[in-house]
């Protein structure tokens, strides 16, 4: 099969969305002749990791906007403009390449988020939209404890979701021209509107590759590690963790937390260590390259995630993989990953107090010793590898006749 993947974040480093444009892309190619069509910034990582490990049916088609756009791009800063037009400019190579190679499926990877447009759809042609997130909305009980720039992103993202549901007109034809709509999370389901979700299935987009899963030893050192691994911004809860280690400090006096990742937060987050009085049993990194951030977690006891409105959560299948329990708030993506391995936190109507105690409760709790946990976090990374996922795909896909693998 000739399939089209739309691929705006991609890169063999990276994980969250250019790690799963990557890795969901490296293991169709297993099986089908695959196309990603990607942006010319992720050209050298892309053509670097197929030097080392070559992939004869993986291309890629490049393509990005005039320079004198994208000098107004930097970070997040005017990111969603430039993806809206290079949307635009992917459309028409779709068509092109559709033309001089004839697709049988098209599949949009990413932006995984259902409330941008996603173009690349070609007439006759199967096309898959996701798995895509974005229908989580922020636990207002929590709003003290975003900060003013939490306050001001959670209301800009209210408007830009309310507004691509019912306004705007490309966001719509993407989910009318979808055979089948691929949803991270149930939130996103009830999300979108119910004449489309007859064709939604609930999979969450994050991944792991077979040889990546193997318990490592735990270091002998006595120190007890909780892992904090994401952006430095609101949503990610570093702050309900740091509240948590504050919480069982006297009790558990070896436990130190792990903050890896960087982000506008950052300042706040220490300052709250600073004022708990607990700075000395915080540890900041940084934000860690992929392979690094798998030996931190190797060393850790738990992956203290709190995350606030989790699309999905890719650290929590690799903190699973190295045998690492996961701890979760019960919202979107995470206590779908997580499933019995570890555990999962109420959020709907708590307050910031009955969270932080449901978080310390779980690092009173838990054994570190217990190899039963370690190996069901093991077992559970095991069902949510990349071919596990394309076998799955493959069951949902009604597919034109005469089209094979």
């Amino acid at each position: 099969m000739k399939v089209l993947v739309s691929a705006y974040a991609c890169d063999p480093r990276g994980g969250s969305e250019p790690g799963v444009g990557w890795n969901w892309s490296r293991a169709m190619a297993r099986h089908h002749d695959v196309w990603v069509l990607t942006r010319s910034n992720n050209r050298e990582e892309i053509e670097r990791a197929l030097a080392e490990s070559p992939q004869p049916r993986l291309r890629f088609l490049y393509l990005d906007l005039p320079r004198w756009a994208r000098s107004w791009k930097r970070g997040q800063r005017g990111i969603r403009l430039y993806y809206y037009l290079w949307q635009v400019l992917a459309r028409r190579h779709a068509r092109r390449a559709h033309a001089e190679i004839g697709f049988d499926l098209v599949h949009h990877l990413t932006f995984a988020t259902a409330f941008v447009p996603a173009l690349t759809y070609l007439p006759g042609v199967p096309f898959v939209l996701g798995p895509v997130g974005g229908g989580i909305r922020a636990p207002w009980r929590l709003l003290f404890e975003w900060g003013p720039r939490g306050w001001v992103y959670e209301l800009l993202r209210a408007i830009r979701r309310m507004t691509a549901r019912y306004l705007d007109p490309l966001v719509r034809l993407t989910w009318r021209r979808a055979a089948l709509i691929l949803v991270q999370n149930p939130e996103t389901l009830e999300w979108l509107p119910s004449r489309h979700r007859g064709k939604c299935r609930l999979m969450p987009n994050a991944g792991i590759d077979p040889d990546e899963i193997e318990m490592k030893d735990r270091p002998s050192a006595p120190d007890r590690v909780a892992v904090t691994a994401a952006r430095l911004i609101h949503v990610k809860g570093a702050s309900l963790a740091i509240r948590a280690l504050s919480a069982v400090a006297d009790e558990i006096p070896e436990l130190r937390l792990v903050v890896a990742g960087r982000g506008p937060d950052r300042p706040r987050a220490e300052r709250l260590a600073q004022a708990l009085g607990v700075s000395d049993r915080v540890d900041f990194t940084g934000w860690l390259e992929r392979p690094e951030l798998l030996s931190l977690l190797a060393g850790a006891d738990l992956l203290l995630f709190p995350s606030l409105h989790e699309e999905c959560g890719a650290v929590v299948v690799e903190a699973m993989a190295l045998g690492v329990v996961p701890v979760v708030l019960d919202a979107g993506g995470p206590p779908i990953l997580t499933g019995d391995a570890g555990y999962v936190v109420p959020l709907r109507g708590a307050s910031r107090d009955a969270v932080v105690r449901s978080l310390a409760r779980v690092l009173r709790t838990h054994d570190p010793r217990s190899e039963e946990r370690r190996l069901a976090a093991l077992d559970r990374a095991r069902s949510l590898t990349w071919d596990r996922k394309l076998e799955a795909l493959a069951e949902l896909l009604p597919m034109p006749s005469g089209v094979g693998g």
